[in-house]
Order: C-alpha cells, then sequence, then structure tokens
C-alpha cells in the first residue's frame, strides 16, 4: 500500500460514521526460517503457502542452496520484493529476505557476502528506518563469524535493527537443549554473548519466555532438539515487540520463529 493510499483510507475513515477500523494500527510480523534448501519448485510453493498463512510481512530465510549464477525464481505476487546472498562457490548456504506485498518497503542499500553467511537490507517503511540482516552461522567456530558479521552490520545499520537467522549455537545450553549440554565450548558461547552485547541484541523470544524450554531443530544424527533460530532486536526498541513465538516444524528440520511488532501502518 502506498503512502497516499493509506492517506485516502485515512481521509475516507475520517468521513464515515463509526467506521473505527480505518484508524486501527497494523502489526507487522517478522518470520525466521531455516528452509534447508528451496531448489525443489515443491518446496518453494509450500514455503510461500506456509508464510501467506502464517500472515508473514518481512521473511529471513537461511540454507536457501541457491547458485548464485542461476538462482530459481522465489518471488510470488503474495511476496513480490525480495534480496538474495548466495554462495559464489557452490550450491550451499544463502540467505533472503523477503517483503510481503502490503509492506511498503523503500530500499535504501543492501550488503551481501559471497561466501552466503549474510544479508543486510536497509531501507523504509512509511518513513520509518529499519535494517534487516539474516545471518547463517557455520556449525564450528560460530563466534568468531559472528564477530566478523556484526562489525560489517555494526556500520551498516541505522534505524530500526531487526536480526534474526540460524546461529548453530544454543545460547543457554542447560534449557535450549533437550539433553541440557552442548559440544560448543563455553568460552565460544560467552565469546558469542559478548559480540551480541556490543551491540545491545536481546533474544527476543528468550525475552518473553524466561526459563521456558521450546526448541527449533531436531537433529535426527544425535537424537536432539536445541533453540538455534533466533530474532533479535536492540534493547531500546524492545517497547515494540508485541508477541513471538515458535511455530510447528513441518517439512523443514527447523522450526520458524516469529514475533509481531507495532509499526507506523
Amino acid at each position: 500500500m502506498s503512502d497516499g493510499d493509506m492517506m485516502a483510507g485515512g481521509g475516507s475513515g475520517a468521513g464515515s460514521t463509526g467506521d473505527k477500523t480505518a484508524f486501527l494500527p497494523r502489526s507487522l510480523r517478522f518470520l525466521t526460517y531455516n528452509v534447508k534448501g528451496l531448489n525443489i519448485p515443491e518446496k518453494r510453493r509450500r514455503l510461500l503457502r506456509e508464510l501467506q498463512a502464517l500472515r508473514t510481512s518481512v521473511v529471513f530465510l537461511q540454507e536457501t542452496h541457491f547458485r548464485a549464477d542461476a538462482p530459481p525464481q522465489l518471488l510470488t505476487r503474495a511476496f513480490p520484493t525480495g534480496f538474495f546472498s548466495n554462495y559464489t562457490q557452490g550450491k550451499s548456504r544463502g540467505t533472503a529476505i523477503l517483503f510481503a506485498k502490503d509492506v511498503p518497503f523503500v530500499v535504501n542499500n543492501t550488503l551481501c557476502d559471497d561466501e552466503g553467511r549474510y544479508l543486510f537490507v536497509k531501507g523504509t517503511i512509511s518513513g520509518v528506518a529499519y535494517t534487516f540482516a539474516s545471518i547463517y552461522l557455520p556449525n564450528v567456530n560460530q563466534h568468531r563469524c559472528l564477530a566478523r558479521i556484526v562489525k560489517a552490520l555494526d556500520k551498516f545499520q541505522t534505524g530500526i535493527l531487526i536480526m534474526a537467522g540460524d546461529f548453530n549455537v544454543p545460547l543457554d545450553p542447560r534449557v535450549d537443549t533437550s539433553r541440557r549440554r552442548s559440544t560448543i565450548p563455553p568460552s565460544s558461547i560467552r565469546h558469542l554473548k559478548r559480540t551480541l552485547d556490543s551491540l545491545h541484541l536481546v533474544d527476543v523470544w528468550r525475552a518473553l519466555n524466561s526459563g521456558a524450554r521450546d526448541f527449533t531443530f531436531y537433529s535426527s544424527v544425535h537424537a536432539s532438539f536445541s533453540r538455534i533460530d533466533y530474532l533479535f532486536m536492540q534493547q531500546h526498541q524492545l517497547h515494540l515487540l508485541l508477541e513471538s513465538d515458535i511455530g510447528t516444524r513441518t517439512w523443514s528440520d527447523h522450526s520458524p520463529v516469529w514475533m509481531s511488532l507495532t509499526s507506523p501502518l
């Protein structure tokens, strides 16, 4: 919806009798999803159907597995705007950020990683500045990779920052794993947390569910569950947060994680 359309809607509402729905603010729903490859057309269709069913406004994807030289078509009428970071050396990794058709996003700048580990996009929604970051960390030395990414993000970001992705790390193994332990060294987890703290980033789901145990990933190799998929916001922006939840794991081995924020719409 364009700014002109919104102004027209507000004007007609002001002239009507008792039609208060025209003045109700609309929230934005952000969702992150490790899709474990989208080169099969049916997987792309299932993803897009699920995003529509979950009323997603902006989605952060990881492990798209698109080749940089010949990526398949993912955009549709429901999600006509998208940005992609594909691994240039093969068909693995890959991140993406898609915007629903009813989100009037105006892009200002993007930053892609040629290793397919991260994608930054910044712009405005109804005049409010946002920066979005989709991140896919490796399964070793996650803290070093994140430190490099956050350093670049700190220079890039403006406005409301939302960072999401698959970190391949349970931030608190005691509650974020079914076995209550992790093979990742505690020193690496501490280093990773310090990197998040440097940008005042808060794990949104944990902020609303202190002490709760729920998981986003099932490892068939280890027969264990863990919470390794996250949405982050900066602490001073948490007043915008309405709710957050972990979705049902269906066709991917990861569950989607989503949150709703108050918005300028």
